[in-house]
């Protein structure tokens, strides 16, 4: 037998296989059609910041207070300052259903050079807003040294999590 008929012989086989598999295109393709347009799901910032930070992936908090757009609530009536500054998310606390908190602490200069510690407390909440609260303490006593500013902020204003290399959540 050559070769040449060894071809044919096959061909009605290979019509078969690629006849097949066209018509398993055709009647799955309205399927996929249908699974391409379905409404994705909506997942919140507050699930993404809980998971990331329970599977130990690091988190950054990117505060800008003056992006808050309800401002501040109780405690100094200042302008919010036009700052933005960060830091890596590594002691956390959930009360399951109400909130995620952590802080951060520094010591900074006031514009007259009097030195403070600057504590700096997260809650946010599943709603996706979180309340931040600055408290000014003196470094010797502990004591404050002026009224606290809060500020109540969405996540994604004022308030953003850059997790991993995968840069801030944004809706």
């Amino acid at each position: 037998m050559s070769n040449h008929h060894a071809f044919r012989s096959t061909l009605p086989a290979l019509r078969v296989a690629l006849m097949c598999a066209a018509l398993t295109a055709l009647t799955t393709a309205p399927q996929l059609a249908q699974a391409q347009v379905a409404p994705r799901l909506a997942v919140s910032h507050y699930d993404v910041l809980r998971t990331e930070l329970f599977s130990g992936i690091p988190v950054t908090a990117v505060f800008s207070p003056s992006q808050c757009p309800e401002g501040q609530g109780a405690g100094a009536k200042a302008a919010a300052p036009v700052v933005h500054g960060g830091f890596a998310v590594r002691d956390f606390m959930e009360i399951e259903g109400s909130n995620i908190g952590f802080s951060n602490q520094h010591l900074t200069l006031r514009p007259d050079g009097t030195p403070v510690l600057e504590l700096a407390q997260y809650r946010v909440t599943p709603d996706d807003k979180a309340t931040v609260t600055v408290s000014f303490l003196s470094p010797l006593t502990y004591q404050a040294v002026s009224a606290p500013q809060t500020f109540q902020c969405a996540i994604g204003a004022g308030l953003d999590f850059s997790i991993g290399l995968a840069g801030l959540l944004r809706r």
